[in-house]
């Protein structure tokens, strides 16, 4: 028997079930995302592992999270800030941020993140606005720390991160940003605040344009933002009624690479690509190299154990939390809902 085979068929067996239990809630962690959304599934449920009914009270906690109506009414979650483009340098750029706390924020399969409002505040879909976008250069990216900005005591202005070859880089390619865009669009109104699907896209298609140039010179996470930039285009392209399949293979691709030339210094964001490369050949229907991926966690982990021997200080968890979750993504693979809303 698997080790993730159980019987499912008996919830008010308790006797029977106990072993389980705690297996359980591990996999309905994953899939839920909240403890005490797991404890009140096994209240109703008991411990079993069932997709609809775990969908069904995911909606309903969105449904109670977003009592002040997704229809305008509530509070209003985001707020304006003014920041300076540092490829053009046109200053009072608008910039949209979510007010503290004013969201319930869980992720997709695919790590991309899902909002509800929190009350009083009313939902807003923040990956639609995110990018921030220069209309007279089309410099665009979804940190602000890419922009010229006012620090935080309000005195003074913070530098983009951007390296300066980058921002020459950019400079330099002004005209393939415009060729992006349709013929007499009007970018001050475009990436305004209301942002169409149609809208959305193109701003992390900018992005994209700028984080391959950061990729070409080989910075940190380059790789890792364009994958996540695709993900947001392919989320967005579904929410849309249209086949997302393509931006999916652009993501996995970018998060191969990211992988390949150890792009991301953080084992926190490399355990994360790995997950995600591992979901999307899921999604994608490639599972022997999905289990491929499996298998480098297990690599990992037995290199890591090695490396304790001589450096106690060094720790598994992150491998152990991150394989654990492509493990469970595994077991579902023949779930015909388990990418359903992806």
């Amino acid at each position: 028997m698997s080790y993730f085979s159980y019987n499912y068929h008996f919830p008010h067996h308790w006797a029977f079930m106990t072993i389980n239990v705690a297996e359980v809630k591990r996999r309905l962690l994953v899939f839920l995302d909240d403890r005490n959304l797991v404890n009140e599934y096994i209240r109703q449920f008991g411990p079993s592992i069932d997709i609809k009914r775990i969908k069904e009270m995911k909606e309903a906690k969105c449904s109670a999270l977003q009592s002040a109506g997704a229809d305008g009414v509530g509070t209003e979650p985001m707020y304006e800030l003014q920041v300076r483009c540092p490829v053009c340098n046109k200053d009072k750029v608008t910039r949209y941020e979510l007010r503290a706390k004013s969201q319930q924020i869980t992720q997709n399969r695919f790590l991309v993140p899902l909002y509800s409002g929190a009350p009083p505040y009313r939902t807003v879909d923040y990956t639609l606005v995110a990018v921030t976008v220069c209309p007279r250069c089309l410099f665009a990216s979804p940190d602000k720390k890419d922009f010229n900005h006012t620090g935080l005591a309000g005195q003074g202005e913070n530098k983009s991160q951007l390296i300066g070859n980058v921002i020459m880089t950019l400079q330099e390619k002004i005209g393939e940003r415009k060729a992006l865009m349709k013929s007499g669009c009007d970018c001050e109104t475009y990436f305004n605040r209301h942002r169409t699907a149609e809208a959305a896209i193109d701003s992390y298609r900018l992005a994209v344009l700028r984080a391959k140039v950061e990729a070409w010179y080989e910075q940190p996470y380059a790789y890792y933002k364009l994958g996540a930039y695709s993900l947001r285009i392919a989320k967005i392209t579904r929410d849309d009624g249209r086949d997302n399949r393509e931006p999916l293979r652009d993501a996995l691709q970018y998060f191969e690479e990211a992988f390949r030339t150890s792009n991301c210094p953080s084992e926190e964001i490399e355990m994360q690509v790995i997950y995600t490369i591992v979901a999307l050949y899921m999604k994608l229907g490639e599972f022997k190299k999905a289990n491929s991926y499996i298998g480098v966690f297990s690599n990992l982990l037995a290199a890591r154990k090695t490396e304790m021997r001589e450096n106690p200080r060094l720790n598994t968890t992150l491998i152990n939390r991150w394989m654990d979750k492509a493990k469970l993504l595994w077991e579902d693979r023949n779930n015909e809902e388990l990418f359903k809303e992806e």
